[in-house]
């Protein structure tokens, strides 16, 4: 049945996609890797057809998962914020992207809260 609305907003999102990272500036924090988790929304363009089952339609999120854990994982990253952005550079260059937020966090720094962590949004023009 074809749909009779409008669309008028569609995403994909991320939920708790959790692995370990070199992260830190404390002595304790370069001793080894540290569990992070992002959440991720990537908000995409609001006129892209229904890709009708078709797997070239839709966005690859198997392939920015694949991205995402590469780039965490390549290097050592003192501060979550600049790690939030380095991952931004995932979307740069996909043209049914419009915005993304990302959040970065560490769930085993305090006793007394879940997950401490930064949150950046991003848009882009297209």
């Amino acid at each position: 049945m074809p749909l009779s609305g409008q669309i008028s907003g569609h995403r994909i999102v991320f939920r708790q996609l959790s692995f370990p990272v070199s992260i830190g500036v404390l002595p304790h924090e370069r001793e080894g890797p540290q569990q992070v988790s992002i959440d991720l929304e990537i908000e995409l363009r609001p006129d892209m057809p229904d890709p009708q089952e078709d797997l070239a339609k839709v966005l690859n999120y198997d392939r920015i998962r694949g991205q995402i854990v590469e780039i965490a994982q390549a290097r050592h990253h003192n501060l979550l914020e600049s790690l939030a952005r380095e991952l931004l550079a995932v979307f740069e260059d996909e043209p049914d992207i419009i915005r993304v937020r990302l959040s970065v966090q560490k769930p085993d720094v305090y006793a007394d809260i879940a997950a401490v962590g930064y949150e950046i949004d991003c848009s882009w023009d297209r």
